[in-house]
């Protein structure tokens, strides 16, 4: 008997893939992946580590100590705060009236405190909501400039650099730096 071979025709269909499952899972890993790297960081922690030495302990270097000067603009008054910031703090208080005069008299007060501590060139001005501005620029100027007969200051590291900026900034201001605080209750 004769075989015949039987040729075996394999009919290719066209066979659709479903992916959707696939991306569905992929999608759900990515944002699992997206989630739990924000929570992996790489942390370096620099330790110190003590060690023995016969070396004598180094000198104590100049204290970080400056003079914070306060003004407190009200109305009626005007008050200079003069503290130290590391101790001993040696706190003072001036009051002066918020008049020509009392601007005046606290320019004064502030041109002493300058002497006392030349590299003190930043003040701290608070004031009430119910100063009126041509008032409080008054008194500003006679916080920041200098009048006539004044003293010339300039700090130590400007001196040293020889700043030309700071030599001109001396002959015209007493304080050049001014920070207006504000109090917010």
């Amino acid at each position: 008997m004769s075989r015949k071979k039987k040729k075996r025709s394999i009919a290719y269909r066209d066979v659709e893939l479903n992916i959707m499952p696939f991306i569905d899972v992929f999608s759900m890993l990515n944002t699992f992946l997206l989630f739990t790297a924000v929570f992996v960081t790489i942390g370096i922690t620099e330790v110190q580590i003590p060690f023995i030495t016969n070396a004598p302990p180094p000198k104590e270097q100049k204290s970080n100590r400056f003079l914070n000067i306060n003004i407190d603009v009200s109305k009626e008054k005007i008050e200079v705060v003069r503290v130290w910031s590391a101790p001993p703090a040696d706190e003072m208080k001036w009051e002066f009236t918020n008049d020509k005069d009392g601007v005046l008299k606290m320019h004064q007060r502030l041109v002493s405190l300058r002497r006392e501590d030349p590299d003190t060139d930043k003040v701290t001005v608070f004031c009430e909501d119910d100063v009126i501005f041509k008032e409080f620029s008054k008194i500003l100027d006679g916080v920041k400039l200098r009048f006539e007969g004044d003293p010339m200051f300039t700090t130590k590291a400007a001196a040293e650099v020889k700043d030309k900026k700071a030599a001109e900034e001396s002959t015209i201001f007493l304080y050049p730096k001014i920070v207006i605080g504000s109090v917010i209750l």
